[in-house]
């Protein structure tokens, strides 16, 4: 991406950043990153805690206020309370702001971009009424919190979600305006020592002999519909079929997926290797893979897809989510329906064709991959028409 010849202020928002990891906090990293290289970019989040004695190692100015731990080790900013933290952000003057949650850091970048009068872009990264069910009893304060989330998409200049389906939940929240789709990327790229990274996962995990490896790259939750793929598993398993099945993540219900396999006797077919936090490794991971077993409805769009289309992985997905829009079935991945059996029926109908997984593990490659460098490119140029079309509003 080549550099503009006006340099624009950028501030990102989002509530929690590392050492907390998740999709969207990670969408945000590679924001920053590749915005950075042409423009200023800086990007304001909670404090890690005390206890995490956490220290910003980015490429990219972060600055942090105040906050109190909440659920899953997230932070919950206090940006209220932290007045040099505010101040610091009014001086800077900023050209636009870009806030990826609708809590308070969210509101906070509203009210001093109105002041300012810049403009605020908000983008959905997740279906927050999912997570608030989890926590609250009765429906009707889930829907009273979200409509008052909605009020953060209402009051932005620009409203982006992460994908086409996505938008409905936008607007079930309420928001009735327009939506931009401005889909992920990943850093991946398919890599020259290929083989040797092959090589390192059959040594750690004794796969040398193994022709059938099924995949999972992820938050370890139940959300993600991990009891699809253990019980899909479990039948193919029945059905006499070899396989093994890696599960590459961390998470709150990592010991409770494990119990599980072996309650329903596919422990010895399962390896679950724990957080991967070393990039090549995970690359190793995809690229021992026949195909990435995804059939999350949550996600609204999985990095770990585009990272699996990365390495030429196919995907097995459930029809009609959001992660498999751009998914056209047995051409650039699998489809199968919301439910253990559907799910174990495709990879009957996959597991003895070799060539089949790897014509449209390619396909994949070619139609599902996007760098986030021509995010980047994409995401800049819409800052400047925005930024430019309120100055026109202004200018009236």
């Amino acid at each position: 991406m080549e550099k503009p010849e006006k340099n624009i202020k950028i501030l990102e928002f989002i509530d929690s950043f590392y050492p907390s990891v998740d999709g969207a906090i990670n969408v945000v990293k590679f924001y920053c990153e590749e915005l950075s290289k042409v423009s200023t970019c800086k990007l304001a989040t909670s404090k890690a805690s005390k206890k995490q004695k956490y220290k910003d190692q980015e490429s990219f100015d972060v600055l942090r206020c105040k906050s109190v731990s909440a659920p899953q080790k997230y932070r919950y900013p206090f940006p209220a309370f932290d007045r040099k933290f505010v101040k610091k952000i009014r001086e800077e003057k900023f050209d636009i702001m870009h806030t990826h949650s609708p809590f308070t850091l969210g509101r906070m970048a509203l009210r001093i971009a109105k002041k300012q009068n810049i403009p605020v872009v908000a983008t959905l990264h997740t279906q927050y009424h999912q997570d608030f069910k989890r926590y609250v009893k009765f429906n009707f304060i889930t829907r009273l919190m979200c409509r008052y989330l909605a009020q953060v998409y209402k009051r932005a200049d620009s409203v982006w979600t992460v994908s086409n389906k996505s938008c409905q939940t936008l607007r079930d929240y309420g928001y009735k305006g327009k939506i931009e789709v401005i889909r992920n990327g990943t850093d991946m790229v398919y890599p020259e020592n290929a083989p040797e990274l092959i090589q390192k996962i059959n040594d750690m995990h004794a796969l040398h002999d193994q022709k059938i490896v099924f995949l999972f790259v992820g938050r370890m939750a139940w959300y993600k519909n991990l009891k699809i793929i253990l019980d899909a598993l479990k039948m193919v398993k029945d059905g006499g079929k070899d396989f093994k099945m890696l599960f590459v993540g961390g998470g709150f219900d990592f010991e409770e997926v494990k119990a599980y396999a072996k309650d329903v006797d596919v422990a010895d077919k399962c390896i679950f290797t724990g957080s991967v936090g070393d990039k090549q490794l995970l690359q190793g991971y995809y690229l021992r893979a026949d195909a990435l077993l995804f059939p999350s409805t949550f996600d609204m769009a999985p990095v770990t897809a585009v990272e699996a289309a990365a390495h030429n992985l196919p995907a097995v997905m459930t029809e009609g989510s959001c992660s498999a829009e751009l998914v056209e079935d047995n051409v650039n991945g699998f489809l199968a329906k919301e439910n253990a059996q559907s799910f174990a029926d495709k990879l009957f109908s996959i597991i003895d064709k070799p060539d089949l997984l790897k014509e449209v593990g390619i396909n994949a490659g070619k139609t599902l991959y996007r760098s986030w460098e021509m995010v980047a490119r994409e995401v800049y140029q819409k800052y400047q028409e925005i930024i430019e079309e309120k100055k026109k509003k202004t200018q009236k």
